[in-house]
């Protein structure tokens, strides 16, 4: 059985450890990023039919294009009992 909410490629879980902090902090952020490339590649192809329409030579329709593509790229990452981790590296590296 598939599950949706995977991105092929990357259903396993992902461990960054490193003892230099801003090194941890750029591993973790280039991998979500690869991670979310790929999932927004995933959704251009299953959402082509809307892009399409926003193609048109409509003003309304240009005004929602840049909306929807941004929509596209934004991509979820949870964490179990990750936030307490993820807060204090966010406090020391950025």
């Amino acid at each position: 059985m598939q599950n949706d909410a995977y991105v092929p490629n990357f259903e396993q879980p992902k461990c960054f450890t490193n003892v230099h902090p801003q090194r941890l902090g750029h591993d973790k952020m280039q991998y979500l990023e690869t991670t979310a490339d790929a999932a927004c590649e995933i959704l251009k192809d299953k959402f082509q039919y809307v892009s399409d329409q926003l193609e048109l030579n409509n003003k309304q329709h240009q005004a929602l294009k840049g909306p929807f593509v941004s929509y596209l790229q934004k991509h979820v990452v949870a964490g179990f009992n990750s936030s307490c981790y993820d807060i204090h590296w966010r406090k020391h590296t950025c």
